[in-house]
């Protein structure tokens, strides 16, 4: 019996998420001429609540191009080729009309209905006793958070969005969404707040090891499909400036326990740790020879953890949530068909805003730029090419058009923390996690470097860990064969070889909050962050010309006639939301 629930199981996860294909979702996205919506007798027992979960984020991986379109055209990082229709401008250079196809909020709430759905069915179930208490709290939850997190991406987009958490069953209700009274972002994060918190499992991963959602297909470990809750609670507090709860989330995934069998997971999962080995977790910018800029690795290190399949021990130190496409299904990766000029259309590329930031780094080795550049696009023909949404390990073609959605990872769980600390007084553990790591950087002694000699005494050995309390305590202390859990964090900068910050950032709250701002679009550039980032900043420092004045320099630096009217749009933070248009 077990085997064949094994098999459905597997069945279910080639279908609906690495196809994209979806479970009982139709029912509430597909329109039908009743005047009842379909209400199926699907929820029997906990097999069918696993192929809702599974189908469920087999349709909210289609909110992968819309995210990232948003988040990353609307901002610095990103801009149009010359192949792109209008309304993809119109995204850009923010002239965007209310016909515009990439602002329609439809796709958001068609998963969000389903989740409402989805929920009530759970309740139903474990009411009557057709699921147990434990499996209920999990898939709840886990269904619950990822509603969460697409009404954060609404308020980002919307400001003002109708906040809908009970089922819809009538097809005219879904026609007239838009007459649902709609609530301001504020009030929005409230509410997500109050309803996550009460969520009945909040640990970092939504289905532990040993679950039946937990396998291995296609080479990719299912584990980390699923949302990671804490990270979804540390962000929406985060965007409340709730720094203190939003660092408390962001250390329980920081600090989870080892969850596998890999013994070195509690040194180096999430922990932004100093190159190992190419064989184990290789997370690092590598030069065959280290001052030979033509020697840069590009099949080991920093980039692979784009490429590597999910069962790899770069993919695991390093992401929290990402789910995976299938090169044997369609419509498979849909990024490449914006970023490839081979296989694709070839219509959004790097910024000459992004190259600039990477071209005005320096490495330690020498070499002045920022590698993570030439790890995250290349130069083709066409032009510059963004490469980390389609990197694989199978080569991209017409035949392979896989890959994976990366949504949550240990550098932007760095630098949320920094954010959070930097802004609760606490700006050295910031400076810290965003450059040369903690034992580098609270070490009081002889020693000099983390890999150099030993301290002499237990005095300088304490000093090897932050002196904040909880949540900001952080232990990097070592000394022969005694190792704490922090000690090989090395900071972000320092993994990718750049020099770090003056430490004069670390009592300047303002201007290391810009500095994790800049490093996150190093680091981090073209995931779907750089939005949000600059509007949490803008808003939260009431400085419209933070988020303005990038946004400027993009548009003037790409040659674009609108950048003055742009920058002179956004100084109004009116103008910072889409228009929220139901069609």
């Amino acid at each position: 019996m077990k085997m064949d629930f094994n098999k459905k199981v597997v069945a279910i996860f080639t279908v609906a998420i690495l196809a994209t294909s979806l479970w009982s979702c139709k029912k509430i996205t597909d329109e039908v001429p009743e005047d009842k919506l379909d209400i199926s007798n699907a929820y029997r027992n906990v097999a069918d609540a696993d192929a809702a979960v599974i189908g469920l984020y087999g349709q909210f991986l289609s909110l992968e191009k819309t995210y990232i379109l948003q988040n990353e055209l609307r901002a610095d990082l990103v801009d149009v080729t010359a192949n792109a229709d209008p309304y993809l401008k119109q995204l850009a250079n923010h002239t965007i009309t209310k016909d515009n196809p990439y602002i329609d909020p439809r796709p958001y709430y068609k998963v969000i209905l389903n989740c409402n759905d989805i929920l009530k069915n759970f309740k139903i179930m474990a009411d009557n006793f057709r699921m147990s208490v434990d499996d209920y709290n999990k898939h709840y939850a886990d269904v619950g958070a990822l509603r969460s997190w697409i009404y954060l991406q609404l308020g980002i987009q919307y400001g003002s969005v109708p906040y809908i958490t009970a089922p819809i069953e009538n097809v005219d209700d879904i026609k007239n969404l838009s007459n649902y009274p709609r609530i301001p972002f504020e009030e929005l994060l409230t509410r997500l707040i109050d309803f996550t918190e009460k969520l009945p499992y909040k640990e970092v991963y939504a289905y532990p090891s040993g679950n039946p959602l937990v396998i291995t297909i296609d080479g990719n470990n299912t584990q980390k499909i699923f949302i990671c809750k804490p990270f979804v609670l540390g962000d929406l507090y985060l965007w409340n400036n709730n720094y203190v709860k939003a660092a408390e989330n962001y250390h329980k995934i920081m600090n989870v326990e080892n969850d596998n069998t890999n013994i070195n997971f509690a040194y180096d999962a999430y922990k932004i740790g100093y190159y190992l080995n190419s064989a184990y977790n290789d997370q690092s910018v590598r030069y065959a020879r280290s001052q030979d800029e033509s020697t840069l690795l590009y099949d080991q290190g920093w980039k692979t953890m784009f490429s590597s399949p999910n069962t790899g021990n770069v993919w695991n130190m390093e992401f929290l949530w990402g789910i995976p496409y299938s090169s044997g299904f369609k419509p498979g990766n849909p990024m490449i068909e914006f970023c490839s000029p081979l296989y694709g259309k070839y219509l959004i590329k790097p910024s000459n805003a992004a190259i600039d930031n990477w071209n005005a780094q320096r490495q330690y080795n020498g070499i002045p730029y920022d590698a993570r550049g030439r790890l995250s696009y290349e130069t083709t023909t066409s032009g510059p090419a963004i490469t980390k949404l389609t990197d694989n390990l199978i080569p991209v073609s017409n035949l392979n058009k896989g890959g994976k959605w990366g949504i949550y990872r240990a550098a932007l769980l760095h630098l949320r923390m920094s954010e959070a600390a930097n802004r609760d007084g606490k700006g050295k553990l910031g400076w810290a996690f965003l450059n040369i790591g903690i034992a580098n950087t609270f070490y009081v002694g002889t020693r000099t470097a983390a890999g150099a000699a030993a301290p002499v005494s237990f005095e300088e050995i304490n000093t090897m860990a932050s002196p904040y309390g909880y949540p900001f305590n952080f232990d990097a202390r070592f000394n022969g064969d005694y190792r704490s859990a922090w000690y090989r964090n090395t900071g972000i900068r320092n993994r990718a070889g750049v020099t770090a910050l003056n430490v004069s950032f670390q009592t300047d709250v303002i201007g290391l909050e810009g500095k994790l701002i800049d490093e996150a679009a190093l680091e981090l550039a073209f995931e779907g962050n750089r939005w949000p980032d600059l509007l949490r900043i803008a808003r939260r420092q009431n400085n419209p010309a933070f988020l303005a004045e990038r946004v400027y320099q993009k548009l003037l630096k790409d040659g674009d006639p609108n950048a003055a009217a742009a920058r002179a749009k956004l100084m109004n933070p009116d103008n910072w939301y889409l228009p929220f248009e139901w069609k």
